[in-house]
């Protein structure tokens, strides 16, 4: 290395580790854009060498860590590189502001390689965990184009139309790209409207086959004690409902596992719930969507109440 290259690179080394070390909220972004710049002029290696210091003197239990690997990956030699670190992001730090866009770059990286399946996941993740993000829309533009080559009309029509909630006015090419798809749309919607309506057509003539109460040697007794037992149990069930903070669902098991490990290491209460993909991270059990929704609030990120699952 040059000398007058490493005179420069130790003199902002020195400059970046005290900014790191005071945790002002936009202490990164100086060091994060002076990377940008070094590497944008030519000085590649000490820019990358930067953000790599970043990434190693800043703690790995905070959000700011996060963001680091975001910068680092976008600047990455290599793919193997960067999707390493947005994968570290998608599944250690689902709550990260930049989870989402991690999540669409994995997609783009995807198609690199020409693996539609594994860049249909990234995407209806990204569809299902952030659908308020600034790069969802993007994400269902390219999620439907993949749905519609595989034959799946279904998927394909919901991403069209979660695209265009999230339209701006300048968005001229997307909706370029939206109204393209909407023949299609508008011919499903038909398609299932008639089976909806022959659906309906067949319903009476088989409740009329069906015999409107218990008949003679039935096994079934509504007013016995037992079926009032029953609703009653129900009814208990029913009024005891709890409510959960939802974090993030995953395709994998062990994604989910290690979201829920990382926060409990931070104190909260975390579970993964589902017997199969997918798999959603919840934490708490609350008495009220109210107080789920305060947990919620203290957490942040994309965070969701739901109804907990029964004990």
């Amino acid at each position: 290395m040059p000398r007058i290259l490493t005179v420069s690179l130790l003199a902002l080394l020195a400059f970046v580790r005290p900014i790191i070390a005071q945790g002002g909220p936009q202490a990164p972004d100086a060091v994060f854009m002076r990377a940008q710049q070094m590497i944008t002029a030519g000085q590649v290696s000490a820019g990358r060498a930067v953000l790599d210091s970043v990434v190693t003197a800043t703690p790995d239990d905070t959000p700011r860590y996060a963001e680091a690997l975001f910068w680092r990956a976008s600047f990455s030699e290599t793919s193997a590189g960067a999707e390493r670190d947005y994968r570290r992001i998608v599944v250690e730090y689902a709550l990260s502001p930049r989870a989402a866009e991690s999540l669409f770059r994995l997609a783009q990286l995807e198609m690199t390689r020409n693996d539609r399946a594994n860049a249909r996941m990234h995407l209806e993740r990204l569809q299902r965990e952030h659908p308020g993000s600034p790069i969802s829309t993007r994400g269902n533009v390219m999620l439907a184009q993949l749905a519609f080559n595989d034959r799946d009309d279904v998927v394909g029509c919901r991403a069209v139309a979660a695209a265009r909630e999230g339209l701006n006015p300048g968005d001229v090419e997307l909706r370029n790209q939206l109204d393209y798809h909407e023949p299609r749309c508008a011919n499903l919607a038909a398609r299932m409207a008639a089976a909806a309506r022959d659906s309906s057509a067949k319903t009476p003539a088989a409740a009329a086959s069906t015999p409107a109460g218990p008949t003679t040697g039935s096994t079934t007794d509504t007013s016995s004690p037992r079926s009032t037992s029953s609703q009653t149990a129900t009814s208990g069930t029913t009024s005891a409902r709890e409510f959960s903070v939802q974090i993030a669902a995953f395709d994998t098991r062990s994604e989910a596992d290690a979201l829920a490990k990382r926060l409990s290491g931070r104190g909260y209460t975390a579970r993964v719930v589902g017997e199969r993909s997918p798999y959603r991270v919840r934490i708490g059990r609350y008495p009220t969507r109210e107080r789920a929704d305060t947990a919620r609030r203290q957490v942040g990120g994309d965070a969701i109440v739901v109804e907990a699952e029964p004990r």
